[in-house]
């Protein structure tokens, strides 16, 4: 590698596997001697993770790229490193917007630094072929900067093929993280200090489905054992699960919720729509029904566990009455907060051919609508919390303009505690008080 370069900085877009990823990539730049600046100010080395779930992320990846691309310009020894979903699915494209130096697939992330110290070009004409790829890439990090809880990447990949999602395209088939490497990554990063730990996968509920065992006595995996492994390690404080499909909650899972002692009880749960017919289209393998069931079952186990979804508004053929399905369904679902996504086609899924595309006024009207729907709800959410006087955890991450330290609690609401003696990664548990800022008050 040039001698020249000895500063690095990486910008992320999208999920949790992103952010894992991006954590990995800069780990190897650290430990080669490169320091690390912010995204805003000049360095020698750009990486833009990108993502390319919607229209957008899109969007955001081509204004960080075009960003470096400036900086470039003013210094141009600078090298410009562009990966992640919409690089694997857009490579030609990114290739229009300027001198870009690398323009990698999702599966080169694990070997970043090596293709820019061998100086080797690498810029892709084409996808590559995810889809072929049999086992799942392993990437380590010691630290997480600036972060008070740590991702952990255990899965990859996802054949659900749903009618409007690309990401089957851009990160191939399912492949899971073997058991020995997701106890040894923890391990380490309990040695430098972190206590949670975010569970993360592409479609997390596939985990273990295409590990082979040892032989055929031994039982298969699954995430709840591979999440009774993790917290049975010293120095795990609390086990955060991301996003995972409605189908993929058994009763195994279920049964783990109901007896952890070190499971957040937040659970991120994507629903799409509240119409039946909408669900057939988006190739959604359950029903309204079904969705609703296992909520309640949820809120059974734990009727304070906060319950996080996804929604699609505007997807080919929602009319009228099919939001108002929609509405009147998350009306009566016990939620704490909802993503709002209004549909963005995606080239080359089913969806993006498929007549009846909504108005962009009308789906914007929507999305404000039940925004403001998922608004109540989450103030009903905390309103609660309060008059319990529930009990918060967090992992204490920085203090605001008023002396407040801030952490993000298990029930996935952000606290504030007034505490002089308090520093940064401590894990606290207290009581909730009061409503403050977009949270609550502990003490």
């Amino acid at each position: 590698m040039d001698s020249k370069l000895k500063t690095f900085t990486i910008t992320t877009f999208g999920c949790k596997v992103n952010q894992y990823e991006s954590f990995c990539i800069a780990d190897d730049f650290v430990k080669n001697g490169l320091k690390k600046v912010s995204f805003n100010s000049q360095a020698d080395i750009y990486i833009i993770n990108t993502c390319t779930v919607t229209n957008r992320t899109d969007y955001k990846s081509r204004n960080a790229i075009r960003k470096a691309l400036r900086f470039k310009e003013v210094n141009p020894h600078t090298k410009v490193i562009v990966t992640g979903c919409y690089s694997h699915l857009n490579s030609q494209q990114i290739a229009t917007l300027g001198d870009v130096d690398y323009i990698l697939d999702n599966k080169a992330k694990g070997s970043v630094f090596d293709i820019m110290e061998n100086g080797t070009a690498h810029k892709l004409s084409a996808c590559s072929n995810n889809v072929e790829e049999e086992l799942f890439q392993e990437l380590f990090t010691d630290e997480m900067p600036d972060k008070a809880r740590a991702f952990i990447k255990i899965q990859d990949g996802c054949n659900f093929f749903c009618s409007y999602c690309i990401v089957p395209f851009a990160r191939g088939k399912p492949r899971s993280r073997k058991p020995y490497y997701i106890i040894h990554q923890i391990k380490r990063l309990v040695t430098n200090g972190y206590k949670e730990f975010v569970i993360a996968g592409i479609n997390l509920g596939l985990y273990g489905k295409d590990l082979i065992t040892d032989n055929e006595n031994t039982e298969k995996y699954t995430l709840t054992k591979i999440l009774t492994l993790i917290e049975k390690i010293q120095g795990v404080v609390s086990i955060r699960i991301s996003s995972i499909e409605p189908q993929l909650i058994d009763d195994e899972l279920l049964q783990y919720i109901k007896s952890s002692s070190k499971l957040c009880p937040h659970f991120h749960i994507p629903l799409q729509s509240g119409s039946d017919t909408l669900l057939k289209s988006m190739k959604r393998s359950y029903s309204t029904d079904d969705y609703a069931s296992l909520i309640n079952e949820i809120k059974t186990i734990n009727p304070n566990a906060a319950i996080g979804t996804d929604i699609i508004l505007g997807y080919p053929g929602e009319t009228d009455s099919y939001f108002e399905d929609t509405y009147e369904f998350v009306n009566r679902l016990p939620l704490t907060y909802a993503h709002i996504f209004p549909y963005s086609p995606r080239k080359g899924t089913s969806a993006a051919s498929m007549p009846l595309r909504q108005n962009s006024k009308k789906v914007k009207e929507r999305c404000r609508i039940m925004a403001e729907l998922i608004s109540t709800k989450k103030k009903e959410f905390i309103d609660s919390l309060i008059s319990q006087k529930i009990y918060l955890n967090g992992v204490l991450e920085e203090k605001n303009d008023d002396d407040y330290w801030t952490a993000l609690s298990d029930h996935y609401i952000r606290i504030y505690v007034k505490k002089h003696r308090c520093y940064k990664g401590d894990y606290v548990k207290l009581q909730a008080i009061d409503r403050i800022y977009d949270g609550i008050l502990v003490d």
